[in-house]
Formats: C-alpha cells, sequence, structure tokens
C-alpha cells in the first residue's frame, strides 16, 4: 500500500508542477493538458484500487493462516 501510495503522491506532484506551468505560460494546447490530466486521475484511481486490493489479499491471508477466518 505503501508504494501504491507513493506513486500517486508523485503522480500528483507532477501533475501540480505541469498545471502551475500550464498557468502561468502556456506550454501545452489545451487539449494535450486535458489528455493529459484525465490520464493522471485514470492513472492513480487504477494504482489506489491495484493496491488497496492487493492490500485486502495479503490482509485475508494472514487472518486465514493464524485461524481468525474459515475457508
Amino acid at each position: 500500500m505503501k508504494f501504491g501510495v507513493g506513486i500517486c503522491l508523485a503522480i500528483v506532484v507532477l501533475w501540480a508542477g505541469l498545471a502551475l506551468l500550464q498557468l502561468w505560460f502556456s506550454l501545452l494546447a489545451i487539449e494535450v493538458f486535458i489528455k493529459i490530466s484525465i490520464s493522471a486521475i485514470v492513472i492513480i484511481a487504477a494504482v489506489l484500487l491495484v493496491s488497496l486490493g492487493i492490500r485486502e489479499y495479503l490482509s485475508d491471508k494472514e487472518l486465514k493462516a493464524k485461524g481468525f477466518i474459515d475457508d
């Protein structure tokens, strides 16, 4: 989970930097900036969902190994 959060945080920081550069200097065409923004949102959502799924799987596996959960 920590690795997934780190990836998401890095993407958010990079996107925020790009957004500020776009605001002040208009480096990209608006269509390209919107595509990058949507891509960042999709990647963040996917990474968070996968990392949550892995965390839940590992947690259930550990609880089953300790006998707290039946199969």
